[in-house]
C-alpha cells in the first residue's frame, strides 16, 4: 500500500534547514559542498580525517556561511559536541547573523497572544532587517509573518490575518501560507475569506505544476494542488453549493497520488447531496477497499448499498469480501518489505523513571514506535496504534514500546506523559533523551531519519520490518501493523 512519507519535522523546520543549507552551499561553492559530502559519506577513515582538517580550515574564515558549513558537516560526522561548540562560538562571532536571527525568532513562535506576538515580530525585524540578508534567506521572515497571521486568525481578527497572509513573499511558499491561514478562517466560519485564499493557493500550485515548473521550489509548491482543491471544495460544501464543490473534489481525487480518505469522504458527501448515489458508492467502495474509509463513509455505506443494489441483501457478504481483499492486498505488500537485521539493544527510562531494556523482552515480538509530541504525523497515527495495542493486549508474546525522541523542550518527559495520559493511550512510553554528546542515542543507533518510524522485531532480536510515515487510513494502518506482527512471530 502506498504511504504518504512524513519526515516528522514540521514543514517550517524542514524548509528553514533546507533554505539555510542552500544558501551556505551557494556561498561556499557547490563543488566544495559535493566534495565535503563525498568525504562525509566515505567508509574510509582517512577521508573523514581529511574532511575534519578542511572543516577546521573553514573556521579561520570571517564568513558566517563557512562556519555554518563546518557545523553542519561535523554533525554529519557524528561529532555533535564539536558542531554545537562551533554554533556557540559562531553566535558570539556573528551576533547579528543567521544563527542568532534564527534563534531569536523562537520568541515570536512561542508567544500565543497575537498582539504580543506581533510586537515581538516587529522588534525582531528591527534587529535583523530583511534587507541585510540575501534573497535566499528571506523565507525566515515569511515563517514569522505566517506565525503572526495565524495567531490573529485564531483570535478571529480576519483583517489582520489576511494582511499577514498576503505579506508572504517567497514564491514557492505562498500557497502553504495562504492555505494555512484559510484553514483557521474556515474553522471560525469565515468561509468567504477562506475560499479566496484557497483559490489563490490552488491557482499558485497549478502554475507551479505547469508554466512555472522550472522555478526553484516548484516541486514543493505544486504538491499542494490536490489538497487546496479539496479544501476549497469543502468550503463550498459548508456553504451548501455542492455543484460548485463537485468538480474541485473530483479534481482533488483524480490528481491525488494515492487514495485519500479525507478527499473521498468530501467527494462522496457532495455526490450524495446531488443525488449521484452510484458515484458516491463507488468512491466509498474505493476507500473501503484501500483501508482509507472515514467513520462518516462507513456510516453512509450501508444506506448507499441499499439504494444502488435495490436492497440490503448481500451486504454482509460484500463487507466480508471487501475486508478479505484488503487483508490480501496488505499481506501481499507487507511480504515485500520483510528484512532481517539485528536490532540494537538499549536501556531507557520510561516516563515514571523505570529502566526498560529491549533485551527484557527476548523471545517476544516487539514493536518500536519512534515519535515526539511536536510531530503531527506521529500523533495522527496514534488512534490506529491504540487499536493495534488493544488488538494484542491479551497476547503475552507481543510488546509495544513508544520511544519519544528528538525532544525540543527541557520538560520533554513530563510533556510526553501528559500527552499520552490526556488522550487515554495505553502506551508504554520510553524517553530517548539527549546524551552528553548532544545526540539521542537510540534513534541514532536505529538510523532513523524521520518520524514516525516503526520497527517490528522478532523473538530472536532481529528487525523484520521498518516503516516510516502514516497513510491516514486507520483500517489499513491497523491491519498493516497486525500483519507485520503476525509475520514476525512466524519467522525462523
Amino acid at each position: 500500500m502506498k504511504k504518504y512519507f512524513f519526515l516528522g519535522l514540521t514543514i517550517t523546520t524542514v524548509l528553514l534547514s533546507q533554505q539555510t543549507i542552500a544558501q551556505t552551499n551557494a556561498q561556499t561553492g557547490d563543488s566544495t559542498i559535493k566534495n565535503y559530502t563525498r568525504l562525509a559519506n566515505s567508509t574510509n577513515e582517512a577521508d573523514k580525517a581529511e574532511l575534519e582538517n578542511q572543516l577546521y580550515t573553514l573556521l579561520k574564515s570571517n564568513k558566517e556561511t563557512d562556519w555554518l558549513t563546518a557545523s553542519r558537516f561535523f554533525y554529519q560526522l557524528k561529532k555533535n559536541k564539536v558542531a554545537d561548540s562551533i554554533a556557540t562560538e559562531g553566535k558570539k562571532k556573528f551576533p547579528l547573523g543567521i544563527w542568532v536571527r534564527n534563534e531569536k525568532v523562537d520568541t515570536v513562535y512561542k508567544e500565543k497572544d497575537p498582539v504580543k506576538k506581533e510586537q515581538l515580530y516587529m522588534a525582531w525585524i528591527k534587529k535583523f532587517p530583511p534587507q541585510k540578508f540575501p534573497a535566499d534567506q528571506q523565507i525566515s521572515y515569511d515563517y514569522a509573518r505566517f506565525s503572526v497571521g495565524t495567531a490573529y486568525a485564531e483570535a478571529d481578527n480576519v483583517k489582520t490575518a489576511l494582511e499577514y497572509a498576503n505579506m508572504i513573499a517567497t514564491p514557492a511558499w505562498k500557497g502553504q501560507g495562504w492555505a494555512g491561514t484559510a484553514n483557521l478562517l474556515q474553522k471560525n466560519g469565515h468561509l468567504k475569506e477562506a475560499a479566496e485564499l484557497y483559490k489563490k493557493a490552488r491557482e499558485d500550485a497549478y502554475a507551479f505544476k505547469t508554466t512555472r515548473r522550472n522555478e526553484p521550489g516548484a516541486g514543493f509548491a505544486a504538491i499542494g494542488y490536490a489538497g487546496y482543491s479539496k479544501s476549497l471544495g469543502s468550503v463550498y460544501i459548508q456553504q451548501g453549493d455542492y455543484e460548485k464543490a463537485l468538480p474541485l473534489l473530483k479534481e482533488a481525487h483524480d490528481s491525488s497520488k494515492s487514495i485519500n480518505g479525507s478527499i473521498n469522504s468530501d467527494y462522496a458527501s457532495a455526490l450524495m447531496k446531488v443525488g449521484k448515489d452510484k458515484e458516491a458508492f463507488d468512491i466509498i467502495d474505493e476507500a473501503i477497499k484501500a483501508g482509507q474509509a472515514t467513520p462518516a463513509m462507513k456510516k453512509d455505506l450501508k444506506t448507499l448499498y441499499a439504494k444502488v443494489k435495490g436492497s440490503n441483501e448481500g451486504y454482509e457478504e460484500y463487507i466480508a469480501s471487501v475486508n478479505k481483499l484488503l487483508l490480501e492486498n496488505i499481506r501481499k505488500e507487507v511480504s515485500k518489505q520483510i528484512i532481517n537485521v539485528p536490532a540494537k539493544d538499549f536501556t531507557l527510562k520510561d516516563v515514571d523513571g523505570n529502566a526498560v531494556s529491549l533485551s527484557d523482552y527476548k523471545g517476544k515480538t516487539v514493536v518500536l514506535d519512534f515519535w515526539a509530541t511536536w510531530c503531527g504525523p506521529c500523533k495522527a497515527s496514534f488512534p490506529s496504534m491504540k487499536m493495534a495495542v488493544e488488538r494484542f493486549k491479551n497476547d503475552p508474546n507481543v510488546k509495544f514500546l513508544f520511544i519519544h525522541t528528538w525532544e525540543k523542550e527541557a520538560n520533554a518527559t513530563d510533556s510526553a506523559k501528559a500527552y499520552v495520559n490526556r488522550n487515554n493511550y495505553p502506551f508504554e512510553v520510553l524517553m530517548d533523551l539527549k546524551n552528553d554528546a548532544g545526540s539521542n542515542p537510540v534513534v541514532a543507533s536505529y538510523k532513523v531519519t524521520g518520524i514516525p518510524t516503526k520497527f517490528v522485531i522478532d523473538g530472536n532480536g532481529n528487525i523484520r520490518f521498518k516503516f516510516t510515515g502514516f497513510s491516514g487510513g486507520m483500517d489499513a494502518a491497523v491491519e498493516e501493523v497486525a500483519t507485520m506482527i503476525d509475520m514476525a512471530k512466524n519467522t525462523k
